[in-house]
């Protein structure tokens, strides 16, 4: 068995916007997001310049992931806490790792140390995921993260005709597939 990776998860700095454009403009990606276009350099800047790090005002807060040994070298992917609800104590996940870079257990550290910050940081009481019934990757990663399924959402994510978002070979017949809605109590 490999050690997971050593990394860590730090705020978003403007060397990172490279990166972040060639991710947040990832076809592929899209199939997963509820991204609906896609994203300028300048919107990036403007993001990563205005940073709230304070996810509670904010209600989200993007991570990057990078290497612990080189915190400020191109980061490997990202995690995204959303839809932050103070008042009743629970929040989002989504988490994006370079395709070069996938099945590494990059996405399970990030997970477990965003899943620690969450725990001993925020006053939540929960984190969802909802991922696609076919993304078996995504389903493995939360499960194993200890995520429990919680109920099955019918055609919940828009798959488009080439059935991205879905492992199966066939899209389905409306453009929609059915998710599952994962979580995990902190």
């Amino acid at each position: 068995m490999t050690a997971s990776p050593a990394i860590i998860l730090r705020a978003p700095e403007p060397s990172d916007i490279d990166a972040l454009y060639i991710w947040e403009n990832d076809p592929e990606a899209w199939s997963v997001t509820d991204a609906l276009a896609p994203v300028s350099r300048h919107q990036l800047w403007e993001y990563v310049n205005n940073y709230d790090s304070n996810p509670l005002s904010a209600c989200q807060l993007r991570l990057m992931i990078a290497p612990a040994a080189e915190p400020l070298s191109r980061p490997l992917g990202v995690v995204d806490l959303f839809d932050i609800n103070p008042l009743h104590s629970h929040a989002s996940v989504g988490i994006y790792v370079a395709s070069a870079l996938r099945r590494q257990g990059i996405a399970s550290a990030a997970l477990s140390a965003l899943i620690a910050y969450c725990r001993d940081r925020l006053p939540l009481l929960h984190i969802s995921a909802v991922v696609a019934v076919g993304n078996t990757p995504s389903s493995r990663l939360f499960s194993s993260a200890g995520f429990r399924p919680l109920a099955r959402l019918p055609r919940w994510i828009r798959s488009g005709a080439s059935g991205q978002g879905n492992d199966s070979a066939t899209p389905p017949p409306d453009g929609f597939t059915d998710a599952t809605l994962f979580i995990f109590d902190l």
